[in-house]
């Protein structure tokens, strides 16, 4: 193969947010993925706004999956000069749909509370606005899980169910030139054996380059019976003491996946039958959208439905209509709030633990991973004040993690469904994952055959062929 083919990594690389790969080809150049970097907002706000790259220049880009952390930043490259097909899966499409909008709505929101007490500073500006995103969203191009496209000449690429949320893909690229091919598998991020609603991770065989995440690359997730028991524990406790559960959820996976779990030990009678509200307008439409695609439940979640029964609409749960209903829930008690965003950065969530922070009765129940910086991982790390809305608080009440829930393989996971790829792979390239996880699994791949092992950092380039 004459052309050189490259890839950059200027996001997601030893952390796992702002997911972003440059790869070249000849004369061809795509983003795979194209995330917002959560964090400090500062931080968040100079990663966000800066490429290595101009983005005129860019050919394409294509998306892994929803989650705003692999799309969230693709109104800002719009913003900046872009203006070529962005592929993606039809469900991705569909949630990103709710997302990116709810997504500029936050910004814009975000922006107006800091620049009305700024106390000097400069004015703040959001990162893009609603029509950056209606611009965006045009650009859409969907393909089907196993059905090969050409983004590119001489590519060829195809989509794999990830089994992370739903729209989730692995991609294949294959490259030809000359007779010769050679394949580059991306892992977006990579989904659960046997995890509830959706179907398993369907893995490709046989790529020559393969970029995989590693957000629990030195952890393994508590089995089913323990994430029940804590759940249980943490829902019967607080009840008890006349408190309330507050859940902070990403609302497109993990929102329908408490959900269930709820109403399955509601059902069993090992929780009681408290309120369940589910208040984020995002995660209702991303809760109807998941509705529409029936074909990609997993056989028990598609048994319930044969039942009559629904796995995210049952007696005793309520999505969350507006704001004044919002309002409404500052004074509940024995309920369960479950509201974005995921990590405790913005969204009604914020709202939800104002009014919980300082109450011993009540319980914050994270139920995914929080990245350094956030206000969900200092809570976790054990953080006794904590500023909410622009207000420094107490932190009393409890504070519980259930990392059972989480839509990511943990290390033996993704060595069950990728382990086979070290018979063809020559190189690995690990992100996704802060540098300790991200080196711990690099280890275990190299362990287990992988040759050729990088752990990428922030603005790393490497030739693949």
């Amino acid at each position: 193969m004459s052309q050189t083919l490259r890839i950059g990594f200027l996001g997601a690389a030893r952390t796992v947010t702002g997911s972003r790969h440059h790869i070249t080809w000849g004369e061809s150049s795509w983003l795979y993925d194209c995330g917002l970097y959560q964090g400090h907002r500062d931080e968040a706000e100079a990663v966000n706004r800066t490429f290595q790259f101009d983005p005129a220049s860019l050919d394409g880009v294509v998306i892994s999956h929803a989650h705003l952390d692999h799309t969230g930043n693709l109104p800002t490259l719009m913003a900046q000069g872009f203006d070529g097909p962005i592929d993606i899966t039809a469900p991705s499409a569909d949630l990103s749909r709710v997302m990116l909008p709810d997504s500029a709505h936050l910004m814009e929101k975000d922006v107006d509370h800091v620049n009305r007490h700024r106390n000097g500073k400069p004015a703040r500006r959001a990162l893009y606005n609603l029509a950056d995103v209606t611009a965006t969203l045009e650009r859409f191009s969907t393909y089907r899980y196993d059905a090969a496209f050409s983004p590119f000449p001489g590519v060829t690429a195809t989509y794999h169910d990830a089994g992370h949320i739903l729209g989730s893909a692995m991609t294949t690229f294959e490259f030809h030139r000359n007779g010769r091919s050679f394949r580059l598998l991306m892992g977006g991020d990579l989904g659960r054996d046997s995890r509830k609603i959706l179907r398993d991770p369907d893995v490709p065989k046989g790529p020559d380059a393969l970029v995989l995440e590693s957000t629990y690359g030195d952890r393994l997730h508590a089995d089913e019976a323990s994430t029940q028991a804590t759940l249980v524990e943490t829902v019967k406790r607080t009840v008890e003491r006349g408190g309330r559960v507050v859940v902070p959820a990403f609302a497109v996976g993990r929102t329908q996946a408490v959900v269930l779990f709820l109403g399955r030990l509601m059902e069993r009678g090992r929780i009681p039958r408290v309120p369940v509200f589910v208040d984020s307008p995002m995660s209702r439409e991303a809760t109807r959208i998941m509705a529409n695609y029936p074909d990609l439940y997993d056989d028990e979640t598609r048994a319930i439905l044969r039942r009559g029964e629904h796995p995210f609409y049952f007696a005793g749960v309520r999505y969350v209509a507006d704001v004044e209903e919002s309002k409404s829930l500052n004074s509940v008690r024995e309920a369960i709030i479950v509201s974005a965003s995921g990590m405790c950065e913005s969204g009604r969530i914020l709202h939800h633990l104002k009014h919980s922070i300082d109450h011993p009765q009540d319980c914050l129940l994270l139920v995914g991973f929080q990245a350094q910086g956030t206000l969900g991982r200092r809570l976790l790390d054990g953080e006794r004040r904590a500023r909410i809305l622009g207000v420094e608080y107490d932190v009393r009440c409890r504070v519980r993690f259930v990392p059972g829930l989480s839509a990511h393989a943990d290390y033996r996971e993704l060595l069950g469904f990728t382990g086979h790829l070290s018979r063809t792979c020559r190189q690995t390239f690990v992100v996704h994952g802060e540098s300790p996880s991200a080196e711990s699994f690099a280890d275990k791949l190299r362990a287990h055959g992988f040759s050729r092992v990088e752990v990428p950092s922030q603005g790393d380039r490497f030739e693949l062929v």
